[in-house]
């Protein structure tokens, strides 16, 4: 089982977005989920950009993790990332939210407590190039592994990329060109005006296919007062309403003394979507660290995939048509994304993930629609494209080209093939204290939605045009459509996370799939499981049953932090233990099992199979009618070769007697020993000179790589 670290930072236990046990009066478990997580992963090695108005690293708990050489004052263009005015105390609670340094008896502790960080500095508010000096600090991001942005626009259609192209470019570049053409990950605050009005799709920012947009919640894991929805969000994490009298703020570093936040080197007032973002890119220098060949839209991915649900009356929450997760459609809402990040689910999907998606082998389908439809009162217009070429989904882009007399009367949804409705805007501007939203006027403007991830591109996408009010109307002149994503394919993954027994509809208890290779992945569950892969066989995943059915042929399982129990079937199987003390146990074909950490049991069944125990002390058994198995990392005196008394008749009391070293395999052909081991090849023999009837002429059942040192004590009867 996993083992939870905690760090001796004398302000952690004020941190309760990181563990949670109701100490500031919030939902004992709606946090992080991190503890599980440093045991393994410190974001050692992982560099972060953090573009705000500067980090203070001469703040003792952000000094140890500061990359001098990186940083940079994009408003100066000199190379120091430091606050240079009075007011520049954002971007240092944002960095500690990060990477302070932990365990070293001084404050808090940031999420990856051993990443590195560099402050690129932009100057808030009145800098008359802002345009252009952040233009300059963004072009940089390429140059890190990750890039925090806890800032954006307040008011709906500022950030446009088609008049502010500098944007597009930079974005785009380091999704391209970051970490060697693997991605640079970019994080976004969401954004807290709501009650205002506005709302992630209205800032390209924060609906970029390239950017992970990022909502805030309280401590009972329910949206804040502030925080902006959207369709183009991803995941949410914590901001707190201290500001409204809550008892959550969040406890991060402060810039030391005046003119800081408070008098100390410490706030524990910090909130909004500007300390919900840095979180999210704290766990993703953890699954960088655990997994550093992840493509950027893996990781986007993984962040959707591993995501849990908290407040779930809300009206928002949907399911989507993918059909991969946790045996269905993944959940989203314009509140939360796909809901609250998760980091030990993360984690546990970055280091299992299989494929890498990066922008060179992103595919898109596109359409267009000119029409010159009229928006009348209160009346729905409807428009459809229908593409022809199938992709599994990740981002859906629209443009839309319309005039109103008022804008905030007016509502976009879009609808997918699959029947998915996707609110892209939502009377902008339209609040409690503004009912009537946005003035009239030209929209020219690229929406996102990220809500139709895992769905099928085909078929045909209804865009509906709403009138809300009265006394206005206007014109939808045109809109297009692209649909981003990968090409299908026969190979699927099937995720299982510990949602899995909150989703109570029968056909997800049940998995189909007639061809490709397919891997059932439960490394995000943290109980034990059964995973039993044979056609018509039942599992146990989370505490529910799952079902394959009897025509399904899975060729692969990745356990999780428990003691598993995994069995393979008739095919070449790939099984893999991960964490816990797990029995694994191959059939037919030749099979590659792994056992990961803990101590495990590795049984290849039939066929030449591939064993590597990993951690622990792991037991390689041998029974009815083996193959030649390799063993990859065996360990004399730590590991263990189980023999099946019922198959290795003559073996048995003291294995010393009937068991023989040969300098190689010639001489063990001539040992009358019953076991045999060859020390320039390590192959492993049994009845090696064929005088025993029970087992053939010379059975080699074994190859042990590398040659280790192997006696007799490293034998088992049983």
């Amino acid at each position: 089982m996993t083992h939870e670290f905690l760090p001796n930072d004398p302000l952690f236990n004020q941190q309760w977005y990181l563990h949670n046990d109701g100490q500031s009066g919030g939902i004992p478990g709606i946090d992080l989920n991190i503890l599980p997580v440093w045991a393994d992963y410190t974001g050692a090695g992982v560099r972060v950009a953090v573009i705000d108005d500067g980090v203070d690293y001469n703040h003792p708990d952000l000094i140890a993790n500061y990359d001098f050489f990186s940083d940079l004052d994009a408003e100066y263009r000199v190379s120091d990332g430091s606050p240079a005015r009075a007011s520049d105390n954002h971007g240092t609670a944002v960095a500690g939210i990060i990477a302070a340094s932990g365990n070293n008896g001084e404050g808090g502790v940031g999420i990856a407590p051993d990443a590195n960080i560099a402050g690129l500095r932009i100057r808030y508010g009145d800098d008359p190039y802002f345009y252009e000096n952040t233009s300059y600090a963004l072009a940089q991001m390429a140059n890190f592994d990750v890039a925090n942005n806890s800032w954006g626009t307040s008011a709906p259609f500022t950030a446009d990329f088609l008049i502010q192209p500098l944007y597009r470019y930079a974005l785009e570049y380091a999704a391209t060109a970051g970490r060697n053409g693997l991605g640079t990950a970019i994080v976004f605050s969401g954004g807290n005006e709501r009650e205002i009005g506005m709302n992630t799709n209205y800032s390209n920012f924060n609906n970029s296919r390239f950017t992970i947009a990022v909502a805030a919640l309280t401590h009972t894991g329910v949206y804040t007062a502030y925080s902006n929805p959207g369709a183009s969000l991803l995941v949410s994490a914590f901001g707190g309403e201290p500001e409204r009298g809550g008892t959550d703020g969040i406890v991060t570093t402060d810039r030391p003394g005046f003119p800081g936040y408070t008098s100390g080197n410490y706030t524990g007032t910090f909130n909004g979507t500007s300390s919900a973002a840095p979180m999210v890119t704290g766990i993703i220098a953890l699954m960088l660290e655990a997994n550093p060949n992840l493509g950027y839209r893996d990781i986007q991915e993984i962040l959707a995939y591993s995501a849990r649900q908290t407040d779930t009356s809300n009206p928002t929450w949907q399911t989507n048509g993918a059909y991969n997760w946790n045996g269905g459609g993944l959940r989203t809402s314009t509140d939360y994304g796909f809901g609250l990040v998760d980091a030990h689910a993360a984690v546990r999907l970055a280091e299992t993930w299989q494929t890498q998606h990066t922008a060179a082998n992103e595919w898109f389908v596109e359409g267009t629609q000119f029409l010159d439809s009229f928006i009348l009162d209160q009346i729905d217009a409807h428009s459809q494209i229908t593409l022809s070429t199938n992709l599994t989904v990740d981002h859906v882009e629209i443009d839309v080209n319309l005039s109103h007399q008022n804008l905030g009367d007016v509502q976009l949804i879009l609808v997918s093939p699959n029947g998915t409705e996707s609110v892209l805007m939502d009377r902008p501007g339209a609040s409690a204290n503004s009912p009537f939203g946005m003035e009239g006027g030209t929209l020219q403007f690229t929406f996102m939605s990220t809500q139709f991830w895992g769905e099928d591109a085909a078929g045909t996408w209804t865009l509906v045009v709403r009138d809300r009010a009265t006394g206005d109307q206007g014109i939808l002149d045109d809109w297009s459509l692209r649909a981003y994503g990968d090409l299908p394919t026969l190979d699927n993954t099937y995720i299982y996370t510990n949602s899995f027994s909150e989703l109570t509809i029968p056909n997800r208890g049940y998995l189909y799939d007639a061809f490709g290779f397919d891997t059932v992945n439960a490394a995000a569950i943290a109980s034990n499981l059964t995973i039993n892969l044979n056609p018509g066989s039942t599992s146990v995943i989370d505490g529910r049953l799952l079902t394959i059915t009897a025509t399904t042929v899975i060729e692969a399982a990745i356990g999780g932090d428990g003691h598993d129990e995994i069995n393979g079937n008739f095919a070449s199987n790939s099984l893999f233990g991960a964490r816990g003390d797990d029995a694994l146990q191959g059939f037919g074909g030749d099979d590659w099992i792994a056992g990961g950490q803990g101590n495990d049991w590795l049984d290849g069944g039939f066929g030449n199979d591939t064993l590597t125990g990993g951690n622990g002390q792991n037991s390689f058994y041998f029974g009815s009618q083996p193959g030649i198995d390799l063993i990859t990392d065996f360990v004399s005196g730590v590991d263990s070769i189980v023999l099946d008394s019922n198959v290795f008749i003559p073996i048995f009391g003291d294995i010393s007697l009937t068991f023989d070293l040969a300098v190689n395999d010639f001489n063990a052909g001539l040992s009358a020993a019953s076991l045999v081991y060859s020390l320039s090849t390590g192959n492993l023999f049994y009845n090696a000179n064929g005088s025993q009837s029970t087992f053939g002429n010379g059975g080699q059942f074994a190859i042990l790589a590398g040659t280790p040192a192997l006696s007799a004590e490293d034998f088992v009867v049983v």
